[in-house]
């Protein structure tokens, strides 16, 4: 019995793990031309508050990577210690999400009302923004119950991967950007949730109104751009 569920926890932490690898390289790829490969590939000069959020995403993506490695080599003291730092970092992560998207909504004189405004914030991925912050605000206040804490977590960061989809898809095609990107958002919510179902023999809570919340705010997402 201890051995099935030792190996239950190593193939839970291989999941996770995996994860954060798929996310990171995901991030990567996604923001490679217009971001960490900028120099070299001669794309056009970003703003120093552009720069700035990209750093603060970097910073959380690879925060997330490092707090899954520490859980997976059994750190669990290093990763608390971390956690508070990471409290601090989601806060600024959905604080400077949301101006950059407020300073976008206005260069592109998009905010004529308020349900202008409120429709395309939904549109530049506001949504997927603020599901992320409520989502990392549950896990802390969860983080006495890991099982719980973590599917939180790995939703909560799946969340902000939206533009990086889109970004990566626009290297590859033009069109039909929008519903490949809500296509790859609810695959990767299928994948995890369908693997950890799997090995498990159930569905956690969880994972389940977690992820479910990750595909609708990016159905609305999705209904909003082509409305907009």
């Amino acid at each position: 019995m201890l051995n099935t569920e030792q190996s239950a926890r190593n193939e839970t932490r291989q999941l996770f793990l995996a994860s954060a690898l798929a996310i990171a390289a995901l991030m990567f790829v996604g923001f490679a031309k217009n971001y960490y490969l900028r120099a070299w590939l001669g794309t056009r000069a970003i703003s120093p508050m552009v720069h700035v959020h990209g750093m603060v995403m970097t910073a959380w993506v690879v925060l997330f990577l490092t707090q899954t490695l520490l859980v997976a080599r059994r750190r669990t003291d290093l990763h608390r210690r971390l956690g508070i730092g990471g409290a601090f970092l989601a806060i600024v992560v959905v604080a400077l999400g949301a101006y950059t998207i407020h300073n976008s909504i206005l260069r592109h004189h998009l905010a004529g009302s308020a349900e202008l405004y409120a429709l395309t914030f939904v549109a530049f991925d506001g949504l997927s923004l603020l599901l992320f912050g409520g989502l990392i605000f549950v896990a802390l206040r969860l983080r006495s119950q890991p099982p719980i804490h973590k599917r939180l977590m790995l939703m909560a960061t799946i969340s902000l991967l939206p533009p990086a989809y889109g970004r990566a898809v626009a290297y590859l095609t033009h069109r039909h950007v929008q519903i490949l990107v809500l296509a790859l958002m609810a695959l990767s919510v299928l994948v995890c949730v369908s693997i950890d179902t799997l090995r498990h023999r159930r569905l956690h809570p969880a994972f389940g109104w977690s992820g479910g919340l990750v595909l609708i705010s990016n159905l609305l997402t999705y209904l909003a751009q082509i409305a907009d």
